[in-house]
């Protein structure tokens, strides 16, 4: 049985930026209005949009596939919102396939799956690598 509705809370971001180099870049993209120009390039893109719409589709099925299926037959009898949030929503919890939510949460997407078309363009735009080939944390000169 499932605790009580109110102990039960739901997360959809599954990849979490950690570099703070690469988190304080992307934040200043976003603050640039990174966001709005992707939301708009998926309302004129065709192409893009479609491959934004499949990056948001297979992280909801990634997220969904770490959930054994019996709770997440319960989750559907039981509480039908949040387990459509968990089947639904895209990158970083985004509920529409036209919008952007966080930078961070595709580049996250991107380093962890390397299938984001966002996450992809983000790192193309820093002109930044997509690993530390030392394994430590340092600021990233192009």
């Amino acid at each position: 049985m499932f605790a009580d509705e109110t102990q039960i809370e739901i997360f959809p971001t599954l990849y979490w930026l950690t570099c703070p180099y690469l988190r304080r870049e992307i934040a200043l993209l976003e603050g640039e209005g990174l966001i709005a120009q992707f939301e708009e390039r998926i309302q004129e893109d065709p192409e893009f949009a479609k491959q934004v719409e499949q990056n948001h589709g297979d992280y909801a099925a990634r997220r969904l596939s770490l959930i054994p299926l019996e709770v997440q037959e319960r989750m559907k009898e039981e509480y039908p919102d949040r387990y459509q949030v968990l089947a639904e929503s895209g990158v970083g919890g985004i509920r529409s396939p036209e919008g952007v939510k966080c930078l961070h949460t595709h580049v996250a997407d991107y380093l962890a799956q390397g299938e984001n078309v966002i996450g992809a363009e983000v790192l193309r735009l820093l002109n930044k690598p997509s690993s530390c080939d030392s394994g430590q944390c340092k600021e990233f000169r192009p």
